[in-house]
């Protein structure tokens, strides 16, 4: 008996090979664009074994040759006129060979009165997630016992639930591999991959002699897209930037996203600085065209910073600090270009770098505070207001000039709080004023662009002027032309709002852009300020003195204040006079001064009358 039945159970004799047919199988998933593994679910054929199936009239004995015939085989299909119909399972006639007498009572039996009548049999190509799911189903004997697959309804083969566990696990891993190595949103190289792959593009630059390209990559103006049009539109940007970025480079060459609206691009194998200056090129050109997200056609730019290994760095940190130094010295020079890394761009990083931490400090350490330039009346001689000026004295850095800080400070997003505390303290200030001196002044505050953009800004002027006490009258807000015209519709609603409220509204360096004399009529426009390049020029340059002219007979004719900035001389001072100009700003009569050395100044001018017609000046 034993004879009879020990045939039945593979050997791990090496005399009997396995089948030709039988063999193992190899799950190879493709990679998508940029080498990443391809995580979706594979269909079941990749786990097809091709195998010998027996008719279900054929005798036991002739399924036991069968089996005898293909060692490693643990199952064999029963197929009738090519459909499956069962499975026999090699342990099972092993177990039923056990019993006393079984080859003379069943040996000549149908192998169908011994069979699993109810397989799992599915299609080759459905997947495998769902093919898991009909195993679960059914039970989970069969992944013991295997499945049949077919094709169109016929035959095809089989498979065991050991590859599937395999298939299952290897797609785990793979989806893994993804999440550690690459952007969610992009599908590009994260930065752990980045750093690997530059780390191997410099070791094969030590071998063929060739360079390695770094270019950092920081997209320009995205915190206001992504502020402005919201999140799900920067999400859309930043997938189409990634996409136009793969288009610019060869596939060799890796594009990551370190994060933000960080990009760098390996370029492997560069024999010139020219062939990187090449696809900075190309780069700059592809990201100047509009790219359209959910019906807004938005412009986007980006700057590049580009460093050589082993020219400009030992080592790949060295080499992507470099680059990273290369792409501000890019936003220095006007954003929208490409600058390969020089040594002394190093010392200007640091500096900037210093910068940051002492601006974050200073927001906190309450170092920012505010100066005050007097607004003088031309026909009295009184001052009727002051233009409050953002100021940054630092304990250490001394006095640290706006243009040095602010546009830092927008790249930082501290401009939201840096532009409440503005806002906040002038108003303070004013009330300040009139309560311990009995001086009314209107209070100038500049406004930016993202402000008028925020939906709750003027609810946020109502509370502070609520909170500190100021008539509204008493404060004017001043935006640039150009801001007005770049966003016109926010503008609009926003200061129609502010107007029925009954703060003022100032125009500042008006004449310098381009905006329609009709928005003059349709908003709630209070005073035209003069930019200072055209009084500057007033007694040197004709074309001056001819637009500011043109200003205040503009001004009077729609019935609006006019105010001329930048007076720095009597004879600019006498012209304004001349023309009809109500207000004069400038170091003629006044540089900007904190706010207690402002007060002798407000005890000479209170008595003189004024004609300026604002609440804040008018009696109680």
């Amino acid at each position: 008996m034993t004879a009879q039945v020990d045939y039945l159970m593979p050997k791990n004799d090496v005399s009997s090979p396995p089948s030709p047919n039988i063999h193992p199988v190899t799950l190879n998933y493709p990679a998508c664009s940029n080498g990443r593994p391809d995580t979706s679910s594979p269909r079941a054929c990749v786990l097809m074994r091709p195998a010998p199936y027996v008719a279900p009239t054929m005798p036991l004995l002739n399924v036991y040759d069968t089996f005898r015939n293909h060692p490693d085989l643990m199952v064999l299909p029963v197929v009738q006129e090519g459909r499956p119909v069962g499975l026999i399972n090699r342990f099972k006639l092993h177990e039923m060979f056990s019993q006393p007498f079984t080859r003379e009572l069943h040996g000549r039996k149908p192998i169908s009165m011994f069979m699993a009548s109810n397989p799992v049999v599915v299609d080759k190509n459905v997947s495998l997630d769902d093919l898991a799911r009909i195993i679960i189903d059914a039970g989970m004997q069969h992944m013991y016992d295997g499945f049949i697959l077919t094709e169109q309804g016929k035959y095809a083969g089989i498979g065991n639930g050991h590859d599937l566990l395999g298939a299952i696990t290897e797609r785990k891993q793979a989806h893994l591999f993804y999440l550690a190595h690459y952007d969610a949103l992009t599908d590009l190289p994260n930065r752990l991959l980045f750093k690997d792959r530059l780390g191997q593009a410099c070791t094969r630059s030590q071998r063929n002699g060739h360079s390695v390209a770094l270019m950092f990559l920081d997209l320009d103006r995205f915190k206001l897209i992504n502020d402005t049009l919201g999140h799900s539109v920067g999400d859309r940007l930043l997938k189409s930037v990634a996409a136009r970025l793969l288009d610019t480079v060869r596939k060799k060459d890796t594009v990551s996203r370190l994060g933000g609206d960080e990009f760098t691009i390996i370029l492997d194998d560069v024999e010139t600085p020219q062939d990187a200056a090449v696809v900075a090129q190309k780069i700059l050109y592809a990201m100047g065209q509009p790219f359209v997200l959910e019906g807004n056609e938005v412009v986007v730019t980006t700057s590049i910073g580009v460093a050589f290994y082993p020219q400009d760095a030992a080592n790949p940190e060295e080499l992507q600090k470099n680059s990273d130094a290369a792409m501000y010295h890019a936003k220095e020079r006007g954003k929208n270009n490409y600058q390969f890394f020089k040594s002394e761009m190093n010392l200007q990083v640091n500096a900037r770098l210093s910068l940051e931490n002492h601006l974050r400090k200073a927001v906190e350490a309450e170092q920012l505070l505010l100066h005050y330039q007097p607004q003088v009346e031309l026909s009295t001689g009184r001052v009727v207001g002051v233009e409050a000026l953002l100021r940054w004295q630092h304990p250490e850095l001394g006095f640290v000039p706006p243009l040095n800080f602010i546009p830092l400070a927008e790249e930082l997003g501290l401009m939201a709080s840096i532009g409440e505390f503005v806002l906040h303290e002038a108003c303070r200030q004013n009330k300040q004023w009139r309560d311990e001196l009995g001086v009314r002044v209107c209070m100038a505050v500049n406004l930016a662009g993202w402000q008028l953009e925020q939906p709750d800004f003027p609810d946020t002027v109502e509370r502070i002027l609520r909170k500190t006490g100021l008539s509204p009258r008493c404060l004017e807000l001043e935006l640039t032309e150009n801001v007005l015209m770049e966003n016109i519709e926010q503008a609009q609603s926003a200061l129609n709002v502010l107007g029925q409220m009954g703060v003022l509204v100032a125009i500042d360096d008006f004449g310098t852009g381009y905006s329609s004399l009709s928005y003059l009529l349709n908003l709630p426009i209070d005073t035209l300020k003069i930019d200072k390049c055209f009084i500057q020029s007033i007694g040197q340059q004709e074309d001056g003195a001819t637009i500011a002219t043109a200003v205040i007979a503009l001004a009077r004719s729609l019935k609006l204040n006019v105010v001329a900035e930048g007076v720095e001389t009597a004879e600019q001072q006498e012209f304004l006079r001349e023309q009809g100009c109500d207000f004069i700003q400038g170091y003629f009569f006044c540089r900007p001064l904190p706010a207690a050395d402002l007060v002798p100044i407000f005890a000479k001018h209170a008595k003189i009358p004024t004609s300026r017609k604002l609440n804040c000046l008018a009696a109680d």
